[in-house]
């Protein structure tokens, strides 16, 4: 069979054309294998780069402990805004003697104002009163009572009687010119000698003289 080509191209065309229908096939069949091939990685690739998106973004997502004052450990507390360890142990030893009643109630340690408190208020586990309370007025309240009840305590005792036997260090502090000194040198010599038998044997103790016994006289029993 004759080739139809001949006529119009020398045989050097033929090959060159042939060689360039060879290579435009090839990079077809190459361009559709390489497509197959290619595009599951790809997909892959979107794949885990969504998932890796996915893993950092709940990295990133801060998760708020939530504080409970009544419990909480040392290292727990230290979590708060503001709250070092010396103020967690504070908090530690307060609830020992105090426990709260009040989440607030955790202002009424030293260091611990109303700006320090608004910030760690969303850590905190709330429970009674979540109010901040005035430590001011607290404070003044609580002196005013302890002063009222410190003067009837002291008016009381000016005008009680002392046994010089029996009376306590507080006590025997509320005669005239009689110091906690003075008072713990009574103790110690009731202690070391007996019962006093008399009210003038308090002049025994060293430091008391007959002026303080005089002073004291109407105010001491046996």
């Amino acid at each position: 069979m004759r080739n139809p080509l001949s006529s119009i191209l020398t045989p050097s065309e033929q090959k060159a054309l042939l060689f360039l229908l060879i290579c435009f096939f090839a990079g077809s069949l190459l361009n559709r294998l390489g497509f197959s091939a290619i595009a599951p990685l790809s997909a892959n690739k979107d794949s885990q780069l969504t998932d890796l998106q996915s893993f950092e973004d709940s990295l990133q997502t801060d998760v708020v402990p939530i504080i409970d004052i009544r419990t909480a450990t040392l290292e727990e507390l230290i979590l708060l805004p503001g709250i070092g360890e010396k103020r967690a142990q504070d908090i530690i030893e307060h609830r020992s003697r105090n426990p709260f009643q009040n989440v607030n109630e955790i202002m009424l340690i030293k260091g611990i104002g109303l700006k320090t408190y608004e910030k760690m208020r969303p850590m905190l586990l709330v429970f009674g009163n979540d109010e901040p309370i005035d430590k001011s007025s607290t404070s003044s309240k609580t002196t005013t009572e302890a002063g009222s009840s410190k003067t009837s305590t002291k008016k009381a005792d000016l005008t009680g009687k002392v046994n010089l036997n029996t009376a306590t260090l507080e006590q025997l502090c509320t005669l005239v010119g009689i110091g906690p000194a003075k008072a713990q040198a009574i103790i110690d010599y009731r202690t070391e000698h007996g019962a006093f038998t008399a009210i003038e044997d308090i002049t025994k103790v060293k430091g008391i003289g007959p002026a303080t016994f005089a002073k004291n006289k109407d105010r001491l029993e046996i």
